[in-house]
């Protein structure tokens, strides 16, 4: 369906970028065709949790299953076990004719419920999936985030795809922050081939059902204006031989707003403006589990089928007919050489209309104009390296900015200056070069009104539903029919004739949905533009950094982060631009993060997540980015600089927690022509934790869960010792511990810096890391980005870096270093004298000393050109830094007295390079002036002036430079037995008392408590613990191992008979071979 709500490309809050299939994608072009047929066998069953919405959905096509998952079916938000969605199955229906003549309606779908099965095997006639499309040894379809579920190799990609992911977007490309991708059929649906003798395909007489194949794809997002959203993409084609005139595409969905035990009390509504279904609760609460508030859930409709052949403008955009298969052959640049202009069935009021320009010049197969050509810069009328391609990718749909690009395409379709099928903008990646005919059915009623097992029954309602209007429906168990009617479907025999080549399928079309969550009406609706426009703009959405790979280490309550710098080297191919801009460190106890979605829009929505720490480069974008969302605005940061480790000490022993590090990028801020601020907010990398029905975790690369801990008895931490600095630069270098167990013991690093300006003066300069004891450059030639960098972790240790930007005067230690004067010095650069030096001026790294001598006994001025000659002075300058003991100067003696006294200036001489004296004028450079006045707050003769023997230091500020450098020796962590003994006095339990469950225990994913969980702390790490009653019965006996740096050991209060423990006192005996024992005891209390 097509819906021209907006022109403009950007457009405050609603489109939020609207790129959400960005573009660069070469799938079609190179999709294989897949003969395989789908096998009940093939099922698996997957979890989409890719932003806030998340649901159980089946490699068969049904989304979201209370039978068989009730707890996990349609949740929103994700980890709150609040279901919305009983099921969903998608649904393909043709009319046709069995041997007899019988006129037959086969209903392709597959269902938890009443559907039509075989009544031996109790399988379902209908949809499940292809081989091939998955991990075989993994029990989830293919999702894009975990390689695990991936096949060796795509049944229908060429081997240059194995072992990248097989995306919408093209080659490895995973634009969606999660996409989920399986293929499947009816060839299980054998009733009316058994039945009926109705066999779809002439070629291959086992086939079964109607010989449909559907590839389908569903995608999240986790922008904050898609975060409550999943979309569902369905390219449905016909496999078989048989033409079918009617067909239709269809979906039910089955509500269950509040919980299933609640979905009695759902009511309905559908809004003809922006084509949505949506349910809500009668009552305010959710069941099981009492919990509120109870959100909306809705469904909307957005791709439907198109008829290429009818002549008429099905979906109102003045084009009839369009094709997305055909060729591009002739570049169309007379319009009256244009067929659509001579043909009275086209309408260019409504094409202007809808697509917001008038005719331009195109190819022909281009219907709509929008491919765009390579922009040729040297106008040689080809493509050369360096200049756009815009949309001319070529077939594979890469471009020189895409992971993965290797070179141009071997067929030679990159910036061949004509649209090819996988190009962005043209065919199959142009949904408006479809005539659909739109959401032409839809119906609320009451579950089980219509029930899938009876064909008959659901063709007369699913050909005959009405077009689609206001429709409210309350107080009952809600269902949905969403339909799609009628088109043809042409077998592969007739689609070769219409495409005048044999083809290997017949005539495909597309159908996609969206299941959209949000608190209220107004919240669903507004999510529904957004879903809206991302459609209308080809699937394309923006495109998050890289996520980060983080190691978390547990420590003695604090908890210590770290991660690489992956991120920053995303490049966004719509912006054409690297536009990383910082990190965000969220910390929950909950595995969804919800507790910290605590920053509310101006309707009371949670929008965004308060950070514990964030880290954004030093570039002058900061604050709040100006684009609100409902009011709330993202914080982009404060130009701290970027960090790669973060310690957290504000934890406590013994409590889970779940970690996430996300990378985010500028956003974008643009002036529309009237003055208006439109813009596209930030997008963060996502942060999935999955946590099965059973309690277990899997994090992703950028998630983490820990609990920290006391270390074992005995346990010495590493340390760093023998700091030693060289180098007259004034920054700092510090070293942090991160990884304890990671630390070499006895190894001596050094940290060097290397300058290549003649100054020494560059504020940026580079730096390695070198293990002196086993000769190893750990890093190399890296150069400093700000004035507080950090290095990455290596071997267990990461550096600061503290660096001056800039070569000035450092006020805090210029001062007189020996002498009684009165007089004020100003130390800088003498305006006075500006015109005359400004062009050489310098700041030299350096620092001074001006010491002042009898008169006659300092040294000689510096002749300046013609601006002065060689003066003797009464002072000599001392350059400390380079240890040079006479520093070159100009003297402006203004009085003549040749004395360096009130009024006068001197200015510091450098050569043409750092330590190097200047040997004449056109050589020379200027660097720091000092200028000596009289405090005029004092009396004449109160004033003292500079005596001989007084010394004035001028203090800079100063980078570092070659052959500076920090070195240091580490000390890995040990045991000391002695400490150890004495450390058994730290042993406890905690909670003691335990009252009936302590904060640190998982929440359980279904109704009623979770694990109970209580720790002994500061054991040795290798160490006995016996429990026993009162009576001296023992209770349970557990055997701590660990590493030195893990004094926990975790009770689940179940004895050693697997019942759980009676509320009561207990004692507790550790044991500890060789270092000692404890006895003491806790409390269960009820």
């Amino acid at each position: 369906m097509k819906l021209k709500l907006l022109n403009r490309l950007f457009v405050t809050q609603a489109i939020i970028i609207i790129y959400f299939f960005l573009v660069p994608s070469q799938l079609m072009a190179q999709i294989l065709v897949d003969k395989n047929k789908g096998n009940h066998n093939n099922t698996k069953t997957g979890f989409m949790d890719g932003n806030l919405a998340a649901t159980v959905y089946h490699n068969f096509g049904e989304v979201a299953d209370w039978l068989n998952a009730p707890r996990r079916s349609g949740v929103w938000p994700k980890g709150s076990g609040h279901t919305y969605v009983d099921g969903v199955a998608i649904i393909v229906q043709a009319e046709t004719q069995d041997p007899n003549g019988n006129v037959i309606h086969p209903l392709e779908t597959n269902y938890y419920e009443f559907t039509r099965n075989d009544p031996a095997t109790g399988v379902t006639y209908g949809w499940y999936a292809l081989p091939g499309y998955d991990n075989p040894f993994n029990s989830n379809p293919a999702r894009s985030d975990d390689p695990d579920t991936w096949p060796v190799t795509w049944p229908d990609r060429l081997s240059d795809w194995d072992g990248l992911w097989n995306g919408f977007f093209g080659k490895g490309i995973k634009n969606a922050d999660l996409e989920t991708f399986f293929v499947f059929d009816d060839n299980e649906d054998r009733e009316y081939l058994l039945n009926n003798n109705f066999h779809p395909d002439d070629d291959d007489p086992d086939r079964g059902g109607l010989g449909m194949q559907v590839r389908t794809r569903g995608f999240q997002w986790s922008q904050v204006l898609a975060e409550d959203v999943i979309f569902w993409f369905y390219e449905i084609t016909n496999m078989s031989t048989t033409d079918y005139q009617k067909t239709l595409f269809a979906q039910y969905i089955d509500w269950g707003i509040g919980g299933h035990d609640n979905s009695s009390n759902n009511a309905g509504d559908y809004n003809e403006l922006l084509d949505i279904s949506y349910a809500w609760s009668t009552v305010p609460f959710g069941s099981p589990g009492h919990w509120s508030p109870v959100g909306l859930a809705a469904y909307a409709f957005l791709e439907s089928p198109g008829i290429d052949d009818d002549r008429i403008d099905n979906d109102s955009d003045g084009l009839t007919d369009e094709k997305r298969t055909n060729e591009a052959k002739v570049f169309i640049s007379d319009p009256n050489q244009d067929p659509f202009l001579l043909d009275p069935f086209q309408d260019t009021t409504k094409f202007k209309k809808f697509y917001g320009y008038s005719w331009r010049p195109h190819w022909d197969a281009d219907e709509n104009a929008n491919w765009k050509n390579f922009f040729d810069a040297n106008k040689n009328g080809k493509w050369d390296k360096g200049e756009p391609l815009n949309n001319d990718v070529g077939t594979d749909g890469i471009g020189p900015f895409d992971e993965g690009y290797t070179g141009p395409d071997a067929d030679s379709t990159e910036g061949d200056g004509r649209p090819e099928q996988g190009e962005p903008n043209f065919g199959i990646l142009d949904k408006d070069e479809s005539d659909q005919l739109g959401l032409t059915g839809f119906k609320i009623f009451a579950t089980h009104t219509y029930e899938l097992q009876n064909d008959e029954q659901n063709w007369q309602a699913l050909s005959g539903l009405p077009a689609p209007h206001g429709q409210r429906l309350i107080g009952v168990n809600l269902a949905n029919f969403f339909s799609s009617y009628l088109f043809h479907m042409w077998g592969r025999n007739t689609y070769s004739g219409v495409m005048g080549s044999q083809q290997e399928t017949g005539e495909t079309q597309r159908f996609s949905m969206a299941l959209i969550f949000g608190i209220d009406q107004s919240d669903v609706f507004r999510r529904k533009k957004t879903v809206q426009q991302i459609y209308n703009a080809n699937y394309r959405f923006a495109k998050p950094p890289d996520k980060p790979t983080i190691k978390v280490i547990p420590g003695d309550r604090r908890v210590t982060l770290y991660w690489d710098d992956r991120a920053e080297f995303t490049f966004d191919a719509f912006f054409q631009k690297y536009n990383f801009e910082g990190y965000k460190i969220y910390r929950s106890t909950e595995f969804a993060f919800l507790e910290d979605k605590i920053i509310t829009d101006a309707f009371g929505k949670p929008t965004f997540r308060k950070p514990i720490a964030q880290f954004d480069l030093v570039d002058g974008v900061k604050g709040l980015f100006p684009i609100n969302v409902n009011g709330a605005m993202y914080n982009l940061g404060t130009d701290s600089g970027l960090k790669h480790s973060f310690i957290d000490s504000t934890v406590q022993n013994g409590q889970t927690y779940y970690y996430a590090v996300v990378a985010y990028d500028q956003g974008l801020v643009t002036q529309t022509i009237e003055g208006k601020t439109e813009g596209i907010p930030p997008a963060e990398t996502p942060s999935i934790i999955k946590k099965d029905i059973n309690g277990n975790i899997k994090t992703d690369i950028n998630t983490a869960v820990v609990t920290p801990r006391a270390p074992a008895a005995g346990f010495i931490a590493p340390e760093i010792k023998n700091f030693f600095a060289s180098g007259p630069g004034t920054g700092n270098v510090s070293v942090t511990v991160l990884d304890p167990d990671s630390i070499k013991n006895l190894h001596t690093y050094r940290l060097e810096f290397e300058d290549s300006t003649k100054y020494h003066n560059n504020p940026f300069p580079y730096y390695s890391l070198i293990d002196y004891t086993e000769g190893d450059t750990l890093i190399y030639l890296r150069q400093i980005k700000s004035n507080n960098e950090q290095t990455k972790v290596i071997e267990g240790l990461s550096l600061d870096i503290l660096s001056p930007t800039d070569v000035i005067i450092d006020r805090d230690k210029t001062e007189w270093k020996s002498g009684n004067s009165n007089y004020i010095v100003q130390v800088g650069f003498d305006s006075r004298f500006a015109p005359a030096y400004n062009g050489k001026r310098i700041d030299y790294p350096a620092d001074f000393e001006v010491q002042f001598t009898e008169p006659g006994q300092g040294d000689i001025s510096f002749p300046a050109g013609n601006f002065s000659v060689p003066i003797q002075s009464n002072i000599i300058v001392k350059n400390t830094t380079d240890d040079i003991a006479h520093s070159q100067f100009i003297f402006r003696d203004e009085n003549n007295n040749e004395l360096f006294d009130d009024g006068d200036a001197i200015f510091i001489v450098v050569g043409d390079s750092a330590g190097k004296p200047a040997e004449k004028w056109s050589n020379t450079r200027i660097s720091w002036s000092m200028t000596l006045v009289k405090d005029t707050t004092l009396a004449e003769k109160d004033q003292l002036p500079p005596q001989a023997g007084d010394v004035y230091k001028i203090a800079t500020k100063k980078p570092f430079r070659t052959g500076e450098y920090f070195e240091f020796i580490s000390s890995g962590e040990g045991f000391n037995r002695v400490k150890a003994k004495s450390d058994m006095d730290k042993i406890a339990v905690v909670p003691n008392p335990y009252v009936g469950a302590a904060s640190w225990e998982p929440l359980s994913n279904t109704v009623g408590r979770g694990q109970r969980r209580i720790y002994f702390i500061h054991l040795p790490n290798q160490a006995t613990i016996r429990i026993y009653t009162m009576s001296g019965k023992l209770v349970k006996t557990l055997e701590h191992n660990s590493t030195i740096s893990d004094g926990q050991e975790p009770w689940n209060l179940v004895s050693k008979d697997g019942m759980d423990i009676a509320y009561g006192i207990y004692i507790y005996h550790v044991e500890a071979p060789g270092i000692g024992e404890k006895i003491g005891r806790f409390a269960i209390i009820k």
